[in-house]
């Protein structure tokens, strides 16, 4: 693993970055791109194998789902991500770590091994894979690996926004960022087209996310239609020009959102605090997101006025 010349201690494995620059980390990632789609795909065939049988489903103390599948592809990524870059990674399972502890972290891994349990065990196909790099509170980079697609979304600020079909994945092993965007095709949130619909994307398992106030505001402009997604693959869905606006009420968690946030804006849309306005913050002392607005690039120029609203307004 190739790594900056910082001074690791005994004390803190993870000292060695601490006052790298955001430009190291982009540079890290583009060396490593190929063998982190490889990780995150090996974290979904986890998945896939559990999938194809008879599982248990066991109830966390939050009353959600918990899977052989979610155990597998976690020992996957929380062996393989230090690894690659040697942070710390925060996922469901290292919530109760102590802000105290947490707040020293300027980079780390922000990781949710299988996002949308629930549609797992409904065997709809809407669940997938979701990381994301955090520096300084921002997400630099995510990979969201969609298992039942066999496809693969990443992007970020430097390389843009991508995706790329898994039968390439295995061939990428060891490949830098040039190699791997070469086979890769780009991704663009605005839609630019006049003959796309206009697509209002909502949640599958949690409802309410889309008032009628919100979609009349809407269809004073556009036509919308109205489809329903699971789990952070509605981040892919805004990021390929497939829908345009996702509005979410209710609880999300850093680790559900921080792969989405960097590929989204990487694809020229955003994702911002339905009350501020501002893109979302991480490593926060709660890891709760508050209500959120996601956007592609096209809905950015037709509705700014939308932008400062929320999504129950």
């Amino acid at each position: 693993m190739s790594r900056p010349p910082e001074e690791k201690t005994a004390e803190s494995p993870y000292i060695l970055w601490k006052s790298v620059n955001s430009q190291t980390f982009h540079s890290h990632i583009a060396r490593s791109l190929g063998n982190i789609l490889v990780l995150v795909q090996e974290a979904g065939k986890r998945i896939l194998d559990v999938y194809g049988q008879k599982f248990e489903v066991f109830l966390k103390s939050d009353l959600s789902p918990l899977t052989l599948a979610d155990q597998r592809s976690h020992e996957v990524l929380f062996e393989g991500l230090p690894r690659i870059l040697d942070v710390p990674v925060l996922s469901e399972e290292g919530r109760t770590i102590e802000f105290a502890e947490r707040s020293s972290w300027q980079t780390f891994w922000s990781a949710d091994p299988l996002d949308g349990t629930k549609e797992f065990v409904r065997k709809s196909g809407d669940f997938c894979v979701s990381i994301g790099l955090v520096h300084d509170r921002s997400p630099l980079f995510g990979v969201i690996y969609i298992p039942v697609e066999n496809r693969v979304y990443f992007g970020s600020m430097d390389l843009g926004g991508h995706t790329l079909s898994g039968d390439l994945i295995p061939a990428l092993s060891g490949l830098p960022a040039v190699d791997v965007l070469a086979r890769s095709q780009r991704l663009d949130s605005d839609r630019a087209s006049a003959e796309k619909e206009w697509v209002l994307i909502g949640s599958v398992s949690h409802g309410g996310e889309i008032s009628p106030e919100v979609l009349k505001k809407l269809r004073k402009k556009h036509p919308f239609s109205v489809k329903s997604v699971g789990s952070a693959i509605k981040f892919c869905r805004i990021a390929e020009g497939a829908a345009d606006f996702y509005p979410r009420v209710g609880t999300t968690m850093e680790w559900d959102t921080a792969g989405g946030q960097a590929i989204v804006e990487s694809a020229g849309g955003g994702l911002i605090s339905a009350t501020t306005g501002q893109p979302l913050t991480y490593n926060k002392e709660s890891l709760e997101n508050p209500d959120f607005l996601c956007f592609g690039g096209r809905f950015a120029q037709e509705y700014p006025e939308m932008l400062s609203l929320s999504p129950g307004s």
